[in-house]
């Protein structure tokens, strides 16, 4: 990755939507240029301007699921969870055998019956340990690749917040249809979002600054870990003394190698993870991590090989992103 791919994608975290105009303002680079940087990068599969509901509204129905699977039936199991929508990311481990699925549900029913149907009848899983988040503190629309200067930060667009007589509720099936194509594309302008979804452009805009004002959807750019400068990926889950856990929650969403952390009832009540630049940096981030509790903290890690399917996208072996999206239903 380039510098100048770097910028490119930084500025898009930060301000997911902007127009290429207003970029240019702040990269130095003319729209036309940035546009074919974007596409260049997002058709090699590379990065993608894209997004989610929010786990910060729907905690209870926020689930991270340790998947033990029999040997030898691994892909199996993948292959079958990928297409299930509410899988909203699947990362396989280490071992070989396991995957770390993170579920998301419309309602606790679509949750139960997930993790105590579906699930227990897939043949090949031998075991699953399931974490429910019960509060979210950071995810990872809050990353980036800390390209550029605090002065540029400082100039990028803030998102628009919704006008005084826009609507503040949705039509269910305009919402999920919105939320829908912004999960796929969430650059797509106003005007190809209106026709698609039959509205006028005014809604759209409206909708879009609601949704996000209100945290309901987190708009994103994603990048291919192994493009990054942060290639090592690991998953957490720490018991932490109950009297220290809010402390340390609080503490860990201040380190800018953390893309996901929350409290979570199950074997652990913290989960977190991580993008490290080398895996023989893990001992010194964990014993940092160990070092925000006064008293004793159980950290188990689990190491991510490969993920096959990252907010609804499916990635390739290589991490990258492909043409298939599986939105999210129900939400």
């Amino acid at each position: 990755m380039s510098d100048s791919d770097a910028r490119l994608i930084h500025a898009l975290q930060l301000a997911p939507r902007a127009t290429w105009s207003e970029l240019s303002r702040v990269l130095a680079e003319s729209p036309a240029v940035l546009s074919r940087r974007y596409d260049r990068l997002r058709a090699a599969g590379v990065a993608k301007v894209i997004g989610h509901p929010s786990g910060f509204n729907i905690s209870r129905n926020l689930a991270f699921v340790e998947i033990e699977c029999e040997p030898g039936s691994l892909a199996a199991v993948t292959a079958t969870l990928v297409e299930l929508p509410m899988a909203m990311t699947l990362d396989v481990t280490s071992s070989g055998t396991c995957l770390i699925a993170t579920l998301i549900a419309p309602d606790d029913e679509s949750l139960a019956a997930v993790l105590l149907d579906t699930l227990p009848s897939l043949p090949g899983i031998r075991k699953v340990q399931t974490h429910i988040a019960t509060s979210t503190l950071k995810t990872g629309d809050n990353w980036n690749l800390r390209a550029l200067d605090a002065e540029e930060v400082a100039l990028l667009p803030a998102p628009r917040p919704p006008r005084a007589r826009a609507a503040r509720t949705l039509e269910p099936q305009f919402r999920s249809d919105l939320m829908a194509s912004l999960g796929r594309d969430a650059r797509k302008p106003a005007a190809a979002l209106a026709r698609e979804l039959g509205v006028s452009e005014q809604k759209v805009h409206d909708a879009i600054a609601r949704l996000v004002h209100t945290k309901q959807f987190l708009l994103r750019t994603d990048v291919t870990s192994a493009w990054s400068e942060w290639p090592v990926h690991v998953w957490y889950f720490a018991d932490i003394p109950p009297r220290q856990l809010s402390t340390v929650a609080t503490a860990l969403s201040a380190h800018p190698e953390i893309r996901y952390v929350g409290t979570s009832a199950g074997p652990a009540n913290l989960s977190f993870d991580v993008w490290l630049r080398t895996l023989s940096v893990m001992h010194v981030f964990e014993e940092r991590i160990s070092s925000l509790a006064q008293a004793g903290i159980k950290l188990r890690r689990q190491v991510i090989l490969r993920t096959p399917k990252r907010v609804g996208h499916v990635l390739n072996d290589a991490g990258r992103f492909t043409d298939r999206y599986i939105p999210l239903s129900g939400l």
